[in-house]
């Protein structure tokens, strides 16, 4: 069964399987669990508010490597089909505003909250922070698909 808001796939369409994994029955659970134990980590050597931060931060850089910046797919079975999109262009077939991208969209925002919320805002760096949040939403924005900013990561 497939998640809400994924692209229905006909009879003999190709499966993408290096986005397909997150329409997999508790995928995001999965997701929020390893975020979650960033935190349980990070808050064994810092106070709770401060790992927030810094797995906001740990996720906004790991997060926009991992799906808008690099590019195709581990699959030999793609035979190079995706060498031109990123993850983020992979996902859902590019359809846009469906659950899974709401999902990513979701996390670093939550994440933001917890950080700015958790802290005594006197060592936060909130302006990291929000830094972090607007590349990572802007990323997704649906304007950007398959925009090459400067021509930076065109090939």
């Amino acid at each position: 069964m497939q998640s809400p808001g994924t692209p229905r796939r006909g009879p003999g369409s190709i499966v993408n399987k290096n986005v397909e994994w997150i329409n997999a029955p508790g995928a995001w659970t999965f997701y929020v669990a390893i975020v979650l134990f960033g935190w349980l980590v990070l808050s064994l050597f810092l106070d709770g508010g401060l790992a927030w931060t810094f797995v906001h931060l740990l996720h906004g850089i790991l997060t926009f490597y991992l799906f808008h910046w690099k590019k195709g797919s581990p699959i030999d079975m793609d035979q190079g089909k995706y060498d031109k999109l990123t993850f983020w262009e992979q996902l859902d077939d590019g359809v846009q505003n469906t659950a899974n991208r709401k999902f990513f969209i979701l996390i670093p925002v939550v994440l933001f909250l917890l950080a700015t919320h958790g802290t005594d805002y006197r060592r936060q760096p909130l302006g990291l922070n929000l830094g972090v949040l607007i590349t990572s939403i802007i990323a997704k924005f649906p304007s950007m698909h398959k925009v090459r900013i400067f021509g930076i990561n065109k090939y």
